[in-house]
């Protein structure tokens, strides 16, 4: 299916699940770091399957939001970048320090690009959801920005 074809919620899901795949990569290449890196990937497995879940009672996802090309823009600015980080995690073994670096600016680009808040929910339990991975991301932004200034002191 042509991307301008799936719907919001799809992409949206699908970006979460190649963030997972990188910081999957990241503990695959990085072993002495793997438990941080799995973690986070886990945790975006858990954001996607999130999404998925709180739009599987219905078939008309789209009515709950409004969709216009700036949302979709933001998903496909941020999943570009994924997609060529992951190319090149596939292809070369980054230092931790520039994992870091990379990951952190992929959770501070869904805070600051307002991925979670773009969407304007109609229903309670889709609220709630983008509320948690907005916090999570947000948790996510931290740890990263903590374990940066750990391996700055290094």
């Amino acid at each position: 299916m042509p991307e301008t074809k799936k719907s919001i919620i799809k992409l949206f899901e699908e970006n979460e699940l190649n963030i997972s795949l990188l910081y999957s990569l990241y503990a695959k290449n990085l072993p002495e770091y793997a438990p941080f890196w799995e973690q986070l990937s886990q945790e975006e497995i858990a954001h996607a399957k999130a999404i998925a879940g709180a739009f599987a009672e219905t078939s008309h996802d789209e009515a709950y939001f409004e969709e216009n090309n700036f949302s979709r823009g933001i998903i496909k600015y941020i999943s570009d970048f994924v997609a060529e980080k992951i190319i090149e995690a596939e292809n070369n073994t980054p230092i931790h320090l520039e994992a870091i670096k990379i990951a952190l600016r992929v959770e501070q680009s869904m805070l600051e690009k307002k991925c979670f808040e773009i969407f304007i929910p109609t229903e309670a339990s889709v609220k709630d959801v983008l509320q948690r991975l907005n916090k999570d991301t947000e948790r996510h932004a931290a740890s990263l920005r903590e374990e940066l200034k750990k391996c700055q002191k290094k």
